[in-house]
């Protein structure tokens, strides 16, 4: 799907992934993990910044 016009549509579709992603690492190496900073940054945070 194409995100391009869609920035809250690409932020809610990133949330739904790293809650994917958050499951999966707790499961598969509970620890040490990504800190839950570093899990937004990855996911979420670039998702805000205006395309250059």
């Amino acid at each position: 799907m194409d995100y391009r016009r869609d920035r809250v549509g690409l932020s809610v579709y990133m949330a739904g992934i790293l809650f994917d992603a958050t499951a999966d690492l707790m499961t598969l190496n509970p620890n040490p993990g990504p800190s839950p900073r570093e899990l937004f940054d990855r996911f979420l945070a670039w998702t805000a910044r205006q395309p250059f």
